[in-house]
């Protein structure tokens, strides 16, 4: 007997005497009160088993008859064309029909596995985005394979996964490679400027991967401004696992709005096509001013604010921290990270700008911070003291210590919407309350309690006056909701969608595009999400085509975070218009395009070794290892019976 399995003899026997032991000193003597305090440990007993989850004996009850499984990868990386002139897909599918032949149960493995019969394997393409072994050999031992057989070029996204959490498999694992290293160039990364001036020469930053080239092999490579070749460079190729990295300028562009770019690299005798072309568009001379954040104050609040309102809205953004004296430090990341701006940089910026977010405002900063903010038609502001908050138009009194957290009933309000999906227990508290000295009439669309009891104090106060729009946060600490993965994170972003919605929904908006792709170039393998901020629970009208020809027609419904999605597109370039339903007119229309780029030949073929299983450690060959105990129905059927017994058995005896 295994230490587990005594384990579990200790606990089984423990349930057994726990039921004894209520219905001898806890319930009131009835007759055959033995029996059903016998039932009760069964009950128990079986579901410690149900958790120990064995593998029950007689082979399995599904797949072939001596339990053998293919796994097959269906990739895109097995399409890439051997030396000889087939495919990888081509090997792999006639090796699987020669095992599959022998009594083998096929499981086709991508992002997610799927059994295939044998007869319709021929009709399947790879085409998968991803190589993920591991949730295919879960899937094999829930039912029951004793032994397994990987076909694969071995280009697994999660090698390690895949060792690590399969430790000692239940099962004989045998894996196959497919093919041998192909030669190939691919696009690891395409970077392009989201937004362009015209006149104004282009920078685009690239890096390719190589294997298998020659001594003397070049890597061209090609960048086209729509139908017009702008940039034709060559690289020197690169080890496999290594990038080949270079910065491309570009001529200035030929005309305004969103043009399309594409990356082109070849290479003579390129076997996998995939990852040759990789897409990405760029605004020239946009309309809108784009989002402006100005922090008086070191904090991390801008750290997370500002790309998730970019984001949000789709409007270009841009970050500065005041130092000393009047130079201020642009806010971002990499590239975007430059020598300090002067004030009157800024001060410009914030005067274009569509929304105007204002951080640290408070007693002692300079006058032309607050005329900014009388004359912005859409702010957010985050008051530091009651000096920022009086220049905001909301008076408060100092500020309250303490711990507060959102209350999970949220009142009516412009965010109530947003917020309704939200989970707001369990959040970060939020510091530094600066309470309101008299009631107000405005949305308090976040009420805050001190230790989560109490009276409630305003988190945030939307302000509508002659036409202009403000949101003034009277809290500190709201991007630790951001901090955390998971429902923390989505309702930051929920917030922030909302209070971008109802600033966007004002009355002065003309040029604003609130309404568009998230992004502008898709993968085919993911669905298409519209960014519509102003619109929220709004039923929008969306029609893509191609050429003249519709390929899709269709009513989307905008979520509480200002996001309504589509299914996945065929590799092609769309035509967009979205309409708002049972209004006339268009809100937003231009170009997206889904492209079918590959990263699958970046990863390296992996060596993945599993320990043996008991049969292959000299374990007892003649077992025949079955599905796990919690596959089967037989346990879950008992226990609803056994339950049934024991309830009639303790009414009758005039027990509850």
């Amino acid at each position: 007997m295994t230490l587990s399995w005594l384990a579990f003899g200790i606990l089984a026997a423990g349930a057994g005497g726990f039921a004894a032991w209520i219905y001898v000193r806890r319930e009131l003597p009835i007759p055959r009160r033995g029996l059903l305090s016998t039932i009760r440990g069964t009950i128990l007993v079986l579901v410690l088993l149900l958790l120990w989850d064995p593998r029950l004996p007689g082979g399995p009850r599904s797949g072939s008859g001596d339990g053998g499984w293919v796994l097959l990868d269906a990739s895109a990386s097995m399409s890439a064309v051997a030396p000889q002139g087939d495919t990888d897909w081509a090997s792999a599918l006639e090796r699987a029909a020669e095992l599959a032949g022998e009594g083998g149960q096929i499981l086709l493995f991508g992002e997610v596995p799927r059994i295939v019969q044998l007869d319709s394997l021929g009709s399947v393409l790879p085409e998968e985005s991803a190589s993920r072994l591991t949730p295919a050999l879960a899937r094999a031992a829930e039912a029951g394979a004793r032994s397994v057989h990987v076909l694969s070029d071995l280009r697994f996204d999660d090698p390690v996964e895949a060792e690590i959490s399969s430790g000692r498999p239940p099962f004989e694992v045998e894996i196959e490679r497919i093919g041998e290293p192909v030669r190939n160039v691919g696009i690891a990364r395409f970077e392009l400027p989201p937004r362009a001036e015209s006149g104004q020469p282009l920078s685009v930053d690239v890096a390719l991967f190589s294997e298998e080239t020659d001594a003397g092999d070049t890597l061209r490579v090609e960048v086209w401004e729509e139908e017009r070749l702008v940039a034709s460079v060559g690289l020197l190729p690169v080890e496999p696992g290594l990038l080949a990295t270079a910065t491309i300028r570009l001529p200035p562009p030929r005309d305004t709005g969103w043009l399309r770019y594409r990356l082109l690299v070849s290479l003579p005798g390129d076997s996998f096509a995939p990852d040759d072309t990789k897409s990405a568009f760029t605004e020239v001379d946009p309309a809108d001013g784009g989002l402006v954040l100005l922090s008086l104050v070191p904090d991390w609040e801008p750290r997370f604010l500002l790309p998730v309102l970019s984001q949000i809205t789709g409007l270009d953004a841009s970050g500065f921290l005041r130092l000393s004296g009047d130079r201020y430090l642009r806010l971002g990341a990499g590239a975007d990270v430059g020598p300090p701006a002067a004030e009157a940089e800024v001060r410009e910026a914030l005067a274009e700008a569509d929304i105007v977010i204002l951080h640290g405002l408070g007693a002692g900063v300079p006058a032309w911070v607050t005329e900014t903010l009388a004359d912005a038609p859409r702010t957010i502001v985050f008051p530091a003291d009651p000096d920022g908050a009086r220049a905001s138009g909301v008076e408060v009194l100092p500020p309250l210590d303490g711990e507060w957290y959102a209350t999970p009933d949220l009142p009516p309000s412009a965010l109530a919407a947003s917020l309704a999906g939200a989970d707001l227990t369990g959040l970060p508290p939020l510091t530094n309350i600066l309470p309101r000295q008299t009631p107000s009439t405005a949305p308090t669309p976040i009420p805050l309690q001190r230790q989560g009891i109490g009276a409630a104090e305003a988190g945030l106060v939307l302000d509508e006056n002659q036409g202009r729009r403000r949101a003034v946060v009277l809290a500190s600490g709201f991007w630790r909701w951001a901090f955390r993965e998971g429902p923390d994170r989505e309702a930051y972003r929920r917030l922030w969608a909302g209070v971008s919605g109802w600033l966007l929904a004002s009355a002065p908006q003309e040029g604003i595009r609130t309404v568009g792709p998230a992004q502008r170039v898709w993968s085919a393998h993911d669905p298409m999400e519209w960014r519509a901020p102003g619109l929220i629970g709004a039923d929008l009208g969306l029609t893509l085509a191609v050429g003249d020809s519709v390929v899709m027609d269709t009513t989307v419904v905008v979520d509480g975070a200002g996001l309504a999605r589509t299914r996945p597109l065929p590799v092609a370039e769309y035509s967009y218009r979205i309409t708002r339903v049972g209004e006339e007119g268009s809100l937003g229309n231009g170009r997206v395009e889904s492209e079918g780029h590959s990263l699958e030949l970046l990863n390296q073929a992996a060596d993945i070794s599993f320990s043996g299983s008991d049969e292959a450690d000299g374990g007892p060959a003649n077992r025949a290892a079955g599905p796990p105990l919690r596959t089967h129905p037989a346990p879950y059927l008992l226990i609803l019976v056994l339950l049934s017994s024991e309830w009639i058995g303790r009414r009758r005896g005039g027990l509850r």
